[in-house]
């Protein structure tokens, strides 16, 4: 990667601003998408540009290319999937996304997705190489915007990313504090990467020339939804869990995510191992 190279972070959210924040530490020149305006007055405070962006408004994207400058980009687009359809289809903005993006200079460009693609798989192994089956229509909705997206006329790559938790975003914190039951089966596996972890897996993806077009992110631990929670509930002082049965709110799915692949090609690994590790330095933040 040369220094030249800057970077444009399209969804600086609660992945992205750390992403950007990383990279602009690291001597990057970075611009960056919210429409939030505390997170825009945090990435500014950093000399981070920001550009609103609101993919609803066809011309809104036309900013991303004066934003760009002249010189060599790398993309990495983490909005959600949301932001990609309408009435519970792909509605075409990936490809008008995509379609700006194409106006750039662009190096290398990468889109942060969802291990959700596999839909569910009853408790079987996944990893980068594993070919999506969709059986769902959140997992159908996932694969049609990650073929938008590797469709495009530059390197494109995609990262699945297992549940991100961290600083401020505990999966099921909330709920255990409420006493609420829990949807979903207790024997259902859990697969999780720490905010930063992701961050750092993002932008190691970007910048190795051996990362593959696919790759998966995840701490490489899978966990039991009642072992879980119920490490989480003895951290934070609440009641033992209790499970509804039925599927989960998100339709996850039930896996177990291998990203061995992904590590060895990258020579990567993340800082926190296992849920216990972010867990115990999330409540501490």
């Amino acid at each position: 990667m040369s220094d030249a190279t800057s970077l444009l972070v399209v969804g600086a959210g609660y992945v992205g601003a750390q992403l950007a924040t990383r990279a602009a530490m690291a001597g990057r020149r970075v611009t960056a998408t919210t429409r939030d305006g505390a997170r825009r007055a945090m990435l500014e405070a950093q000399r981070i540009a920001v550009v609103p962006l609101d993919l609803a408004d066809e011309a809104s994207p036309a900013a991303l290319v004066t934003a760009g400058g002249a010189g060599p980009i790398d993309v990495c687009c983490l909005l959600t999937p949301g932001a990609f359809t309408a009435r519970g289809t792909v509605d075409g903005t990936m490809e008008m996304l995509v379609a700006t993006l194409a106006r750039l200079p662009v190096r290398r460009a990468v889109l942060s997705s969802s291990t959700g693609v596999y839909g569910d798989c009853a408790g079987e192994t996944v990893s980068a190489e594993t070919s999506p089956v969709p059986n769902d229509d959140r997992s159908s909705r996932l694969l049609a915007i990650e073929q938008a997206w590797r469709a495009a006329p530059f390197e494109a790559r995609v990262v699945r990313l297992a549940g991100l938790y961290g600083p401020g975003r505990i999966i099921g914190l909330e709920a255990l504090r409420r006493g609420e039951t829990l949807p979903g089966d207790g024997q259902a596996w859990l697969n999780l990467i720490h905010q930063s972890d992701a961050a750092a897996l993002l932008l190691r993806v970007l910048e190795c020339d051996t990362a593959a077009a696919i790759e998966l992110g995840s701490d490489g631990t899978p966990v039991r939804r009642a072992d879980y929670y119920g490490h989480l509930a003895t951290r934070a002082g609440c009641a033992a869990p209790r499970f509804g049965g039925g599927s989960t709110t998100r339709g996850g799915g039930s896996r177990r995510c291998d990203p061995a692949s992904t590590w060895a090609r990258l020579g990567w690994r993340p800082e926190f191992a296992d849920y216990r590790a972010g867990i115990a330095a999330s409540l501490r933040a």
